[in-house]
């Protein structure tokens, strides 16, 4: 039991993301096949297809920057000796979570600002859809702080023994 909840844990954004992608695929195919097929189609498909590729979208890069997939460059950082990479490494996640921080602050203002607004077609309140840009650069700040922690240990750890 203690493995599979470590491995559904571990794994959860890309769980997550790849539902909100399996419904946008499905929701699509369906209405395709009643739309080919049976020359009718449902109204709200687009909507529930559109906000789950958005939410799709965000926790799955969240999900990639947990597991260090996004592209990087090292061009520049493979000149430098190993410690000064070490630093350099330490700078970025303090970036990354400044940055992720502050759009996560953005996206609270962001919704507040639109939180009378609804979706065209269901009605919905679009807090639920903005609310996604909020959970992704959330968990990306999470992540970066847990790569800061560890890198700064790593760093700071290996000083003192040198």
């Amino acid at each position: 039991m203690r493995k599979f909840l470590k491995l559904a844990l571990g794994n959860f954004e890309v769980a997550l993301s790849a539902a909100f992608l399996t419904v946008t695929v499905l929701v699509v195919i369906i209405n395709v096949i009643l739309r080919y097929g049976f020359k009718s189609g449902l109204f709200w498909v687009e909507e529930v297809a559109t906000v789950s590729f958005i939410w799709s979208v965000f926790v799955g890069v969240a999900a990639a920057y947990r597991h260090k997939m996004h592209i990087g460059i090292d061009l520049i950082t493979s000149l430098f000796p190993e410690r000064v990479r070490e630093l350099l490494s330490i700078i970025i996640n303090l970036l990354m979570v400044l940055i992720n921080g502050y759009i996560v602050y953005l996206s609270f203002l962001f919704i507040q600002a639109n939180r009378l607004k609804r979706t065209p077609v269901l009605n919905v309140p679009a807090m639920y859809v903005n609310a996604a840009i909020t959970v992704g650069f959330g968990l990306m700040t999470v992540h970066a702080v847990q790569f800061l922690i560890a890198e700064a240990k790593l760093f700071f750890g290996s000083r003192r023994k040198a």
